[in-house]
């Protein structure tokens, strides 16, 4: 089986790319699929809301959209931590 990674930047089109690229020929593997899994994840939740010091999960996006804002450095916290799980995610895709 041929793999393809698509990169780029934000709104760049991957998505719309990677569609058309997979339609009727084959699985795909969304990065922003697997992420979103994983928000949805309570363990994933409690891990960040530790890390962070967020005491509602609930609403752990919108808290981390305004540590992000107030410091830039959390985002590199933020992808030290999504960026492995989603590679296991996709190596187990693969």
């Amino acid at each position: 089986m041929i793999k393809i990674g698509i990169t780029g930047s934000l709104a760049s089109g991957k998505t719309t790319a990677s569609k058309m690229l997979s339609f009727r020929r084959g699985p795909l593997f969304s990065a922003d699929k697997a992420v979103k899994e994983l928000y949805r994840n309570k363990n994933f939740k409690s891990l960040i809301g530790k890390k962070f010091k967020i005491k509602n999960n609930n609403q752990i996006k919108k808290y981390l959209k305004n540590l992000i804002l107030e410091d830039k450095k959390n985002i590199i916290k933020l992808e030290k931590i999504i960026h492995p799980l989603v590679r296991k995610k996709m190596r187990n895709f693969t």
